[in-house]
């Protein structure tokens, strides 16, 4: 059994992103997530910013509140605000309240850092997403903290879990990136454990994006 959360949906690929395209993985994953979440993410456009990715982007840079709540996290501002998975979260939830997609005090996205393999399976089986990080290869090389999104699985005949199905913003892993495509790439369970953080481990860091109208 194949559940695709991102069928028919857009494909999202950061290499055409006006803001730091070499570096937003994370904002195309988590647009990625929502989309497949059934989040009207058009809404999240601006004029300047016609690309949601790039506006989301945009607002976790230039927002004061995102600002201010970066710098409780990172005083020494270690890593950009959009690369702290915690900012990222809450940027992302205040920036759907302020297009209107978000009640006052309601919430899209959560970040954990303990979800069971189950947990993440479970937020596609109800209609939602989940954003990843990861290691993974390109060329020859270990790529650390690149970041994807979970948008559906693969059962066996028994309904055991083989498969999980990512959008990766950069292209398809299984090639070193050699193929720039990488919409609906079928990750063997195998390789998921291995390369998702927390990596070789069944417990993983996750943002669970819940499907849209049920935050």
């Amino acid at each position: 059994m194949k559940k695709n959360n991102s069928d028919n949906k857009p494909y999202y690929t950061q290499r055409n992103n006006k803001l730091k395209p070499n570096g937003a993985c994370n904002v195309t994953s988590m647009i990625a997530a929502l989309s497949a979440a059934g989040w009207n993410v058009d809404k999240l456009s601006t004029k300047e910013f016609p690309q949601p990715e790039d506006a989301l982007m945009h607002f976790i840079l230039a927002d004061k509140r995102v600002d201010s709540y970066w710098r409780k996290t990172d005083p020494a501002g270690r890593y950009a605000p959009n690369e702290w998975h915690s900012v990222l979260a809450y940027g992302t939830n205040l920036y759907l309240r302020e297009c209107g997609l978000l009640g006052d005090g309601k919430n899209a996205v959560f970040w954990g850092e303990h979800r069971e393999i189950s947990d993440i399976q479970d937020a596609i089986r109800n209609g939602g997403a989940a954003v990843l990080s990861g290691v993974f290869g390109a060329e020859g090389k270990r790529t650390i903290g690149h970041v994807v999104a979970c948008v559906g699985f693969r059962t066996d005949e028994n309904g055991k879990l083989t498969h999980f199905i990512i959008d990766d913003s950069w292209g398809d892993y299984r090639t070193e990136y050699a193929n720039r495509n990488g919409n609906d790439i079928e990750m063997p369970l195998a390789d998921f454990i291995a390369m998702i953080r927390n990596c070789g481990q069944v417990i993983k860091m996750a943002h669970i994006v819940h499907k849209a109208g049920e935050e």
